[in-house]
């Protein structure tokens, strides 16, 4: 059954380590294991991958990436831990204290699980695109067939038709060292923040583990001398860890969002002092973290007025949603505050804008920008990607066939535009430039994935059966030989 060699699949691809920017083992893995499926293999200068299996034309192009945003224990570069849990009768695929990877190595197991039972299809698999569609944006191959599937979309009920474009900030201001005024140190470690995808979960009102320490500290008695927060500029913050001077009772704030640990003094550092969680970020060695709070404190020691100052910025920014399409009721507009750090006598931001049109991505650059420019803080912009445009009518034969599909296993399928970075509207771009003779249908569909770029990602299996069956009836009909 070809829905049990797609996850055996995807158990070889987790046991791979395949962070973006580090993805060469899993480059290593993927070229060999689709030539001995038969496919003939090429590469780019960007470690995009080309494969195509058959003599015919192929009928269609299967597209997918191979990095992942890795969160958790993903992040130490080491294999990922996988196991089934049921919730409510509903049996999930999900990685112990770690994201999943389910997006997108999903779609690489089913790529190699359609390669082992049919032929006259290609496959391109881009690497790097969740760091900005690194890879799309220099492919420098080209594909054969008219109809390209996009296999990185993240609700089974959904035909994806479109997406937000995307553009990295980053915020940047020199901090003036004052004087310390309290002898006690503490650490502040974040607790129970779930985060999710900065895109599709932007409009479920997740808390951002940054916004709420703002709130949470700015009134306090404490001046801040050291603060990392965050995990990719993707995802919904979970982690916050903050080093403070402050009085004696400073433990009493504590509440259900942020724990207070004191932190010893000597080489003990806050991450042998205090206990870890699955949302926290911990200093890193005993003897880094001693050297590193001593620097911090002569540089950044500052009064709880300068922690104010630290925080406003923060506060002032609204890290959500910005606006709602009246009639879909999909967001087309949002900004996420992913990251902050207070380190080497300065205040960084790193922020991540999107939005379904081009001109509102431009008023979102200028008006964080004029914001936090009113804060002392210079602003750049980086990694700018443009929305993808829908391009296939209502009566699209393809289309048609789809919906067909989709209805035959129980779904009646939402046509959609949906607010997350796609890399299909820059392949398309790359691929006329690169002189295609002919124009490309792009859709994008996918199994249910909740909570991707997270610790709580998991993969609905039930959706992935039906995913696996209509996406291998989708190619015989399109003429794939089995």
């Amino acid at each position: 059954m070809m829905y049990r060699e797609v996850l055996a699949y995807f158990a070889q691809i987790c046991a791979i380590p395949h962070a973006s920017f580090h993805t060469k083992e899993l480059f290593a893995y993927l070229t060999p294991e689709l030539e001995s499926l038969g496919f003939v293999v090429r590469s780019d200068e960007a470690r995009n991958i080309y494969a195509k299996k058959g003599d015919s034309k192929p009928v269609c192009c299967l597209q997918g990436h191979y990095d992942m945003v890795c969160v958790g224990a993903a992040s130490r570069h080491t294999p990922i831990e996988t196991y089934e849990e049921q919730i409510e009768g509903v049996a999930y695929l999900r990685a112990r204290d770690s994201s999943l990877g389910a997006d997108n190595g999903i779609a690489l197991a089913c790529m190699l699980a359609l390669g082992k039972e049919m032929s006259d299809f290609e496959v391109l698999i881009t690497n790097d695109e969740e760091v900005g569609m690194l890879g799309a944006k220099n492919l420098q191959m080209l594909i054969e067939s008219e109809v390209l599937l996009n296999l990185d979309s993240e609700d089974i009920s959904e035909i994806v038709l479109g997406c937000a474009g995307g553009v990295d900030l980053s915020a940047r201001s020199k901090l003036e060292p004052t004087h310390r005024i309290y002898d006690k140190t503490f650490v502040i470690r974040s607790k129970g923040f779930v985060g999710g995808h900065s895109g599709v979960d932007i409009h479920k009102n997740i808390p951002n583990a940054i916004v709420e320490f703002a709130h949470f500290l700015i009134d306090k008695p404490a001046q801040i001398l050291s603060l990392r927060a965050g995990e990719k500029r993707n995802s919904i913050p979970v982690g916050v860890e903050c080093v403070v001077v402050a009085s004696e009772d400073f433990c009493q704030y504590a509440n259900a969002m942020f724990a207070i640990t004191p932190l010893k003094s000597g080489t003990e550092s806050s991450a042998k002092s205090a206990p870890h969680s699955e949302s926290s970020t911990p200093l890193e060695s005993n003897q880094k973290s001693s050297a590193r709070l001593e620097s911090s404190a002569q540089l950044i020691g500052q009064s709880h007025a300068y922690a104010a100052e630290i925080l406003s910025p923060i506060i002032a920014l609204h890290s959500g949603v910005y606006e709602i399409e009246s009639s879909t009721k999909s967001v087309i507009d949002s900004l996420n505050l992913s990251c902050a750090r207070v380190q080497d006598g300065a205040l960084e931001l790193d922020l991540f804008a999107r939005a379904n049109d081009d001109a509102k991505l431009a008023r979102m650059q200028r008006r964080v920008g004029t914001l936090l420019g009113a804060f002392g803080m210079c602003v750049e912009s980086g990694d700018f990607y443009s929305a993808w445009k829908r391009n296939i009518s209502d009566d699209d034969a393809l289309l048609a066939m789809l919906i067909e599909l989709y209805e035959a296993n129980g779904i009646t399928p939402h046509i959609t535009q949906i607010h997350a970075g796609l890399e299909c509207g820059i392949l398309g771009q790359r691929l006329r430039e690169l002189s295609k003779p002919t124009p490309t249908k792009i859709l994008s569909i996918g199994p249910t994935i909740d909570f991707p770029h997270s610790t709580k990602e998991r993969l609905n299996l039930e959706s992935l059966r039906v995913f696996v069956a209509i996406l291998q009836r989708a190619l015989q009909n399109l003429g794939a030989r089995v």
